[in-house]
């Protein structure tokens, strides 16, 4: 009876193992991100941008008062904060943006480094997004 029970548990174990090496979150890893430089005031309309041209359903009005919240909580220069990941379409498909900032305090004005990372194809139109918004403020 225990030796059954043991392998019982030794199953599980395996299985467990097996399947958290299998299902890890892709968007927590990704290796791929875009990022860019933002005044404070500058990072809700491009998501909104964001939102509009480039993704399908995009960042909720409810998401983008998370994210200045979380970003209003930073007060030390170069504090890092993951954000969150969000859930957005992306050409017909439910998908995931994981949100990270960097803060940058001189004086009284605060910067944030925005990152957002996901799957190569939409990092890589992200990037060009924040290209484009980069070229117009110049």
């Amino acid at each position: 009876m225990y030796k059954w029970i043991i392998g019982v548990l030794i199953i599980l174990l395996v299985g467990g193992s097996i399947y958290m090496i299998t299902n890890k979150n892709d968007y927590k890893e990704a290796p791929y991100a875009a990022g860019m430089n933002f005044d404070l005031e500058e990072v809700e309309p491009f998501l909104k941008h964001l939102s509009s041209s480039v993704l399908d359903s995009g960042f909720s009005q409810d998401y983008i008062d998370t994210i200045q919240s979380e970003i209003n909580t930073m007060k030390e220069d170069n504090e890092v904060k993951e954000i969150g990941t969000f859930d957005v379409i992306y050409k017909g498909k439910p998908t995931k943006i994981r949100i990270e900032a960097e803060i940058h305090i001189e004086d009284v004005s605060k910067e944030v480094v925005l990152y957002m990372y996901s799957l190569q194809e939409l990092v890589d139109i992200i990037d060009e997004e924040m290209l484009k918004t980069e070229e117009e403020e110049e």
